[in-house]
Parts: structure tokens; C-alpha cells; sequence
């Protein structure tokens, strides 16, 4: 196959080919918009293809809880949608809160209950019942989500990718962006490195650790920052059993699910955007074997079982964040904070823009 030539125009330029890109890339797609999908390695291979892939449904706020909730919708008919699987898993999700965290956990409960999903409560007793090698002595209750589970990431994008390319998208792989054109203070091109211009008057930003520099060429600064994550993936002992359902500790700072029929992958739930680290790229994405060590004994705290699990690898990735980990000032790119968005639902401002002026940016 020859190499696709770019556009001159377009009614729409995505840039950037994770998940959230190759998915914008798509459902603008299905809206009948003409639209190029711009990557500069190959589909999923920035921070999609270094993540989790959790697909759950225990957010903290009312916004977050109803995206998942349809996005878990969709991924129960993903490939019905893009015409390529995402194998999707469904496992379960389990996590606990001690005694002195009651009242929050009790209050999140109740909104994930009154948005819809199937959240379940459970004392340590049931707990065990349902999952007898999770250590539970410390937690007064767990949640359980029946219909959680996890995807793989690059075929998740990939997915998109390929399902917006049937749409009618132009995908280009390998092809960097050098900079956005401006043109009487609105967007009006993508510029390609190594040659190429494609006009357009709506381009989403979907880059990565690559969005602070590619937002700069169009006069804008973004506090975003880039942190570490790092993921151990476990052989399960023979005498396990069937695969667990997925954990998040948050007394551990750390999360595990599945990986396949043997295996468990473990990962640290935060990092610190106060301590970053340099980027866009890391230069070499393998995980120390000290951090292996303590991402199977955080691991091990909750699954004693899994003191006896051999290491099999693991990986390291970049994270883009900004300081508070919402999107904290996006209001000086377009007149509303809209930090997430649902299709077909009207997008609402979380925080007015004053007409008269533009802030600027830390």
C-alpha cells in the first residue's frame, strides 16, 4: 500500500491517534463531516497503548459516571459500531472504604445508584463470598460493579480508527503536525512536517504530550504536565483459580485487573503532577525491577495468593496532566469549559468566559 496523500481541505482535523482521537475521528465521521485523522507514529501507540484500558463506571462526580455509563453501553456493541473488535472483558469491579471513609463512600453509592448503575453494596462477608482471595479485614463495605471490565487499548483505537476510515476519514499515519495556522485569530490549517497543509476552520486537539507544544504554535500555553506511570503484569500462581475481578486499593495507591487467562496486571491509581518528569517522550519505557517488586507486594497485601506470582515484564509510559487534573483553563480556547462531552448531548459551560477579554495563561 502506497502512502495516502494528505487532504488539502477538510471539514474537520483530528490530531493525535489515541483513543480519544480516533474516537472523535469517528463520531465526527458518523455526522457526515469530512474528516482527517492525524498521527505521527501508528494508531494507540502514545499513552492509549501504555494504559490500563479499565472500562468502569466509579467516578466521583454526576458528568463523569454518565459517560461511562454509555461508554460501557458502547463497548458492549463495539464492534457492532466500528466493524473491529475491542475485546472487551466484563469482569466485575470491587473496591473498599474503611470505617473512617463510611460517610463519602456511602454518598458516592447513592449517586452511582441514581444515575443508573447497578452498584452494589457489600459487607467484608459477601465480599469474600464473591472474591475469597481478596484480603478484606480492614474495609467496613466495598462497592461492587458487576458490569466493569477492560479493553485492549491499541485495538480500542485502532477500532475507531478503522471504523471512521470506513466512513469516509482520511487516517494518516506518520505524518507529524508542525504547527496550526492562524488566520484573523481563528484556526485555519494544520501544517505537516515534512510538507503538506490542510485547511480547516475546526481542529480538535487530541495530542497527548504533544498538545502543549503544537497548542504554543497557535499562540496558546497549556499547564500541562507529564508524569510517569508505570505497570507490572504478574503470572497468577496454578492453584489461582479463575481470573479476578478488578480492584482499585486506594489505601495501596495502586489498581489490578486480568490480562488475559494467566496473568494480572498492576499499576499505581495516582501520580504526582507535582513532581513531573521530562517529555513528551520517555527514553526508554521499561519498568525498574524495584518497582516490580513493590507493585507486587502492594498487590499482595490485598490477593496473599499473589506473593507466590513470578513477574513476566511490564512497562512504562507518559501521562499528559495539568496541575489539578481537570481541565482547568480550556475556557481560553473556545467561549465554555466543557472538560468532557457526551454525543448528542448539548454541551454546557462548567465555568463562563468573559467576552471582554482573554485571560492568559500560567
Amino acid at each position: 500500500m502506497g502512502i495516502v496523500p494528505a487532504p488539502r481541505r477538510a471539514d474537520a482535523v483530528v490530531i493525535g491517534g489515541g483513543c480519544m482521537g480516533a474516537s472523535t475521528a469517528f463520531h465526527l465521521t458518523r455526522r457526515g463531516l469530512d474528516v482527517v485523522l492525524l498521527e505521527r507514529n501508528h494508531v494507540g501507540a502514545g499513552a492509549t497503548g501504555h494504559s490500563g484500558a479499565i472500562v468502569r463506571q466509579h467516578y466521583e462526580t454526576r458528568v463523569g459516571i454518565r459517560l461511562a455509563r454509555d461508554s460501557l453501553a458502547f463497548f458492549s456493541r463495539f464492534e457492532e459500531e466500528t466493524g473491529l473488535p475491542c475485546d472487551f472483558r466484563r469482569t466485575g469491579f470491587l473496591s473498599g472504604t474503611q470505617e473512617r471513609d463510611l460517610p463519602a463512600f456511602e454518598a458516592l453509592l447513592g449517586l452511582l445508584r441514581s444515575e443508573g448503575v447497578r452498584a452494589e453494596r457489600l459487607g467484608p462477608a459477601e465480599a469474600s463470598e464473591l472474591e475469597p482471595r481478596l484480603e478484606v479485614s480492614d474495609y467496613a463495605a466495598l462497592v461492587h460493579d458487576p458490569d466493569a471490565g477492560y479493553a485492549d487499548p491499541i485495538a480500542t483505537a485502532v477500532g475507531f480508527a478503522e471504523g471512521a476510515r470506513r466512513g469516509g476519514a482520511t487516517v494518516l499515519e506518520g505524518r507529524g503536525v508542525r504547527e496550526i495556522a492562524i488566520r484573523n485569530s481563528r484556526v485555519a490549517a494544520v501544517r505537516l512536517r515534512g510538507g503538506g497543509t490542510i485547511a480547516s476552520e475546526r481542529i480538535v486537539l487530541a495530542a497527548g504530550n504533544w498538545t502543549p507544544a503544537i497548542a504554543r504554535s497557535a499562540g496558546v500555553r497549556l499547564p500541562i504536565r507529564f508524569v510517569r506511570g508505570e505497570v507490572a503484569i504478574l503470572r497468577r500462581p496454578p492453584d489461582f483459580g479463575a481470573p479476578p475481578r478488578i480492584h482499585f486499593d486506594f489505601y495501596a495507591n495502586s489498581y489490578s485487573r486480568p490480562e488475559g487467562e494467566k496473568d494480572v496486571l498492576v499499576g499505581y491509581m495516582d501520580t504526582d503532577p507535582r513532581t513531573p518528569v521530562r517529555g513528551p517522550v520517555l527514553p526508554d519505557d521499561a519498568i525498574a525491577a524495584a518497582t516490580v517488586r513493590d507493585l507486587k507486594s502492594r498487590l499482595a497485601r490485598r490477593f496473599p495468593i499473589l506473593a507466590r506470582a513470578q513477574p513476566r515484564g511490564g512497562w512504562s509510559g507518559l501521562y499528559d496532566v495539568t496541575p489539578d487534573a481537570y481541565g482547568r483553563r480550556p475556557d481560553a480556547l473556545v467561549p465554555l469549559r466543557a472538560s468532557r462531552y457526551g454525543e448528542g448531548e448539548p454541551v454546557k459551560a462548567e465555568a463562563p468566559f468573559p467576552a471582554r477579554r482573554r485571560p492568559r495563561l500560567p
